[in-house]
């Protein structure tokens, strides 16, 4: 019989054994880092980036809005350009208001809310929708008896004109020349819309928090200014050089962050491991506790 302490034990070995595998490589932070204008830094001995510098990003002015390397005057509306990289949102200008004697500068838009969301609709009727569209172009309802063209993709059929996620961040829509990969005409990557969604939280050197691996867009993030962390391990001594922020705090690459209540605080199911892994933001990654 396995003790309370082995089996907790057991637990945090496997957990720090599915994080590593979930954030180490290529993709650690990199649709992040890269939507908001960080460039990679590269070691030589690594086809991987050792880190990303940001100092354009964490050293320009905060009396001005940014996005995809455009620069908007308060007041300012987004070009359809900048628009266009998120379909869901509607109106975005660059806003300035005055928040507890400090003046915050940031882009605001209009959430679009389509109206597939309220209504679902009976069979054999259903939504079509277009590449680079956020809702519904139209209700189809087929004649009786009536070919739809279908897609097939990992098991599951789909008719022409529904959606199909590749992933977490490809979207691509059914159609006669879908071949079942990210790179279809028909597909698109799903942005995060970092500038827009996350601008405050990375300038404070928060830490995002991801599902299942440390890349795609961030499901939440912790704050310094509420959040405590601690380091926990020291990795690779040849990368003490390249450092981590948590707000005002700095930690080495390969440290483990134990953020907050610690390792067992989120939940019965539910574990979140943070991690200096690719600098300078420590990288939190959410997966399911495995059974013990």
């Amino acid at each position: 019989m396995i003790s309370i302490e082995a089996r907790k034990f057991l637990l945090r070995l496997i957990l720090v054994l599915l994080y590593t595998n979930h954030t180490h490589g290529c993709d650690s932070n990199k649709q992040l880092y890269t939507e908001i204008g960080c460039k990679p830094v590269y070691d030589g001995s690594n086809s991987c980036p050792v880190a990303y510098d940001c100092d354009n990003v964490f050293t320009r002015p905060n009396d001005k809005c940014y996005i995809n390397g455009n620069v908007y005057e308060p007041l300012a509306r987004l070009s359809k350009t900048d628009l266009a990289l998120e379909p869901c949102l509607a109106a975005c200008f660059c806003d300035q208001t005055l928040n507890n004697n400090k003046t915050v500068t940031k882009i605001t838009c209009a959430t679009v809310e389509c109206p597939s969301y309220f209504t679902r609709l009976a069979k054999p009727c259903y939504y079509q929708f277009e590449r680079d569209s956020c809702c519904e172009v139209k209700k189809f309802c087929p004649e009786e008896k009536s070919i739809v063209h279908e897609c097939t993709y990992e098991g599951n059929v789909y008719k022409n004109g529904q959606r199909i996620y590749i992933g977490n961040d490809v979207k691509c829509v059914c159609s006669e020349t879908f071949n079942g990969t990210a790179s279809d005409p028909s597909c698109r990557k799903i942005g995060c819309s970092s500038e827009i969604r996350h601008a405050e939280n990375f300038l404070k050197w928060s830490a995002p928090v991801f599902y299942g691996k440390g890349d795609g867009c961030p499901i939440d993030w912790f704050h310094s200014d509420y959040d405590m962390a601690v380091a926990g391990t020291t990795g690779d001594s040849k990368s003490t050089n390249r450092e981590c922020r948590y707000g005002h705090q700095r930690f080495l690459v390969g440290q483990s962050v134990i953020i907050g209540g610690g390792v067992f605080a989120d939940s019965d199911v539910y574990q979140t491991t943070c991690s200096c892994d690719v600098p300078p933001l420590i990288t939190c990654v959410k997966v399911r506790k495995a059974s013990v």
